[in-house]
């Protein structure tokens, strides 16, 4: 059965490439000098970002993620995402649109690890949802569509991703070519090329078994086999294991504070509607009969009033907790997911360090079973069957150098990767955290102002207009009206 080719089912007429000709320029590099060249692997094409990847200006490309539109019945139901690529500009058309679907980014995320371990490459937050209702409801989709853009943008600018072949397939417009990337198996370098079917198959079984040893071996307590940079390494998991710590505090005190703002729209909201009901029962305006005491009351707002601005004050609340929301909360959850990320990086290069240490210890076991092939060689006469057992030994042994030594370039490189991931994993955290403090800082003083002026509306002036709700507010109380905000906010 051949593949779907959402491209096709889901684009109108005029959105899509309508000739091969087409299809085939809808990735070429734009040179406002030359024209069109040939289209680049997607992964060195250099898109639009701000500081934190998401977009903005500085780059060459923009991309979007847009228009969910589901695709299938019963269980076959998915939503598809549409991808553009586009120059900068407001009003320009993309010069590359193509359809994904959610698992098609999970599929580029567990590539790009194997194409580039010690990367550390953006997670995308999931959100599970087992019912069917819940899984294509708006509000998760338009979630997910906004982790999927953040993904794929940070991802476009990483340099350490640039040229991975998961990226070019992923972009392809050629539905056929990418459902082809996902079905092929990626080569195991670790095994000599020139082996049959049957000999990789026997060689991975028993990589496997001595694998699970070390492996064993390292869980109870075991030294793996380092390189000379295994003393930085300790120190770069030391220093994770400490932010990681310190970041959870932040974001859990963070949040709080976020949240104290939806709990005082709703708080004020209730009194608000409760003084009203009070006011609905007796209003003093409506049962003035010339009594004094009453005369006294107009030097105070009416309940209604009060009711008013407590309705102002929710809705100021609810607006700055949505702004909060959107300023503070997702930016301190993306620091959280970097260091998992980071700690995700840490991961595949221990998996190298084991797959290392897994051939070293397949040398001492070959070595120790060609020389035991020896000793026994040596109490008997010559016979061609010890000869081939001999050099079937010796060749084992020999794969198993070669496969040491691949695996030790690997794990160099790998090491290097983090190196690198590191010292701009930790500017970009403190260059973070800095930011998310601001923006909440500039949110706090902006709202301070509106509802310093609300609370402002129910204190009563100096006497000098008897009946009116103050306007003229002496400073003091307006200090005191500031920092009681404040303790509450």
């Amino acid at each position: 059965m051949s593949a779907i080719d959402p491209n096709a089912q889901l684009f109108d007429s005029d959105d899509t490439p309508s000739t091969a000709a087409d299809v085939d320029t809808s990735f070429a590099s734009v040179d406002m000098n030359n024209g069109p060249t040939a289209p680049p692997p997607m992964g060195s094409l250099p898109l639009t970002s701000d500081d934190d990847g998401d977009g903005g200006s500085g780059g060459t490309l923009i991309i979007t993620v847009t228009d969910p539109q589901e695709l299938g019945e019963g269980r076959n139901k998915h939503t598809y995402y549409r991808i553009d690529v586009r120059p900068p500009g407001a009003y320009t058309d993309p010069i590359s649109s193509i359809r994904r679907r959610y698992s098609d980014f999970q599929w580029l995320f567990s590539r790009l690890h194997a194409e580039k371990p010690g990367a550390i490459i953006p997670i995308i937050p999931h959100t599970a949802a087992m019912q069917s209702s819940k899984r294509f409801s708006e509000e998760l989709v338009q979630e997910r569509r906004g982790h999927l853009e953040r993904f794929l943008r940070r991802v476009q600018v990483h340099p350490e991703l640039e040229g991975a072949p998961s990226l070019s397939s992923f972009f392809s417009p050629d539905a056929e070519v990418f459902e082809a990337a996902k079905r092929e198996n990626p080569t195991d370098t670790n095994m000599d090329d020139t082996m049959g079917e049957t000999e990789r198959l026997t060689e991975k079984v028993k990589h496997f078994f001595v694998k699970t040893t070390v492996k064993a071996k390292a869980l109870r307590g075991g030294e793996l086999e380092e390189t000379s940079d295994g003393q930085q390494m300790e120190e770069i998991e030391e220093y994770l294991n400490t932010v990681s710590v310190h970041v959870k505090s932040l974001a859990k005190k963070t949040l709080a504070l976020v949240k104290a703002s939806e709990d005082t729209s709703k708080n004020m909201h209730e009194l608000g509607q409760t003084l009203f009901g009070m006011h609905q029962t007796y209003d003093p305006d409506k049962n003035n009969n010339g009594n004094d005491s009453n005369m006294k009351h107009k030097t105070l707002p009416s309940l209604k009033t009060i009711s008013t601005v407590l309705a102002s004050l929710s809705a100021i609340h609810k607006v700055k907790y949505d702004e909060n929301t959107s300023k503070v909360t997702q930016q301190i959850l993306d620091i959280e997911n970097s260091i998992k990320s980071a700690r995700l990086a840490l991961k595949r290069r221990k998996e190298k360090q084991l797959t290392y240490n897994t051939y070293l210890q397949q040398i001492k076991n070959r070595t120790a079973a060609l020389d035991k092939i020896h000793h026994n060689a040596s109490l008997t006469p010559p016979t061609p069957s010890n000869d081939a057992k001999m050099a079937d030994a010796q060749k084992s042994l020999e794969s198993a150098r070669y496969a040491s030594k691949i695996a030790l370039d690997d794990l160099i490189q790998v090491t290097e990767r983090i190196f690198r991931e590191m010292d701009r994993f930790k500017s970009s955290l403190d260059q973070e955290l800095r930011g998310v403090y601001v923006r909440h800082a500039k949110v706090q003083v902006d709202y301070s102002r509106q509802l310093d002026a609300e609370w402002g509306k129910l204190l009563v002036g100096d006497g000098s207009k008897p009946g009116a709700v103050g306007i003229n507010v002496g400073s003091s109380n307006m200090q005191q009206s500031h920092d009681s905000d404040v303790l509450m906010i």
